[in-house]
């Protein structure tokens, strides 16, 4: 039995050193994208009020899973297109996982008509539809301004409050947005509620 020389052997040695770190970074980066994609909440989630309200921008089916598992969602009320592909997506997860699935669709500046706002508070201030996620596309202009109004008339929150905190989530304030600003300093003056 011959011995094999030592140039050989650290030849052999750094390759399965070089193939065994390979394995674990594979490993590793399967791990870790399998933990983010599992631990992943919708873009601008926010909590609104704990076990009442959340808000976020658009949800993937997997995304509504983990927002139910998390905070016990029963309720997703969608400001979106109801006939776009990713609507149907989410109201198809939601339906599998027994939520109720509700849909006022406006526009993406957030403008909306009085009939659209009614709509919107007789859903967020029914205590039987929560706890409830209400989203949009960004979580920014459309879920900014439904969150505004419950900030304000469920809430008593003053409107420069609330749009501070729209800001805070990407509203970007534009001249196209006055049909928003509006919508709140409406709800601003019309409330009853008392600043907390």
């Amino acid at each position: 039995m011959t011995a094999d020389p030592p140039a050989l052997r650290d030849g052999s040695r750094r390759k399965a050193a070089r193939w065994a770190i390979g394995v674990a970074l594979v490993i590793l980066v399967a791990g870790g994208w399998a933990y983010y994609q599992n631990s992943r909440l919708p873009k601008r989630f926010g909590v609104v009020e704990p076990g009442r309200l959340y808000r976020s921008g658009e949800v993937t089916p997997g995304q509504l899973e983990r927002v139910v598992e998390q905070f016990g969602v029963r309720t997703v009320l969608s400001l979106l297109d109801p006939d776009a592909p990713e609507s149907r997506a989410e109201r198809a997860a939601a339906e599998r996982l027994g939520l109720r699935w509700l849909n006022v669709p406006l526009r993406g500046d957030g403008s909306s008509r009085p009939e659209d706002r009614e709509q919107i508070r007789r859903i967020l201030f029914d205590d039987s539809l929560g706890p409830l996620l209400v989203h949009c596309a960004a979580g920014s202009n459309r879920t900014g301004m439904a969150c505004g109004l419950y900030r304000i008339e469920r809430q008593g929150w003053s409107y420069e409050r609330t749009l501070e905190e729209l800001r805070q989530y990407g509203f970007d304030d534009l001249d196209k947005h006055e049909n928003v600003r509006d919508a709140l300093r409406e709800a601003a003056a019309a409330s009853t509620k008392p600043a907390p």
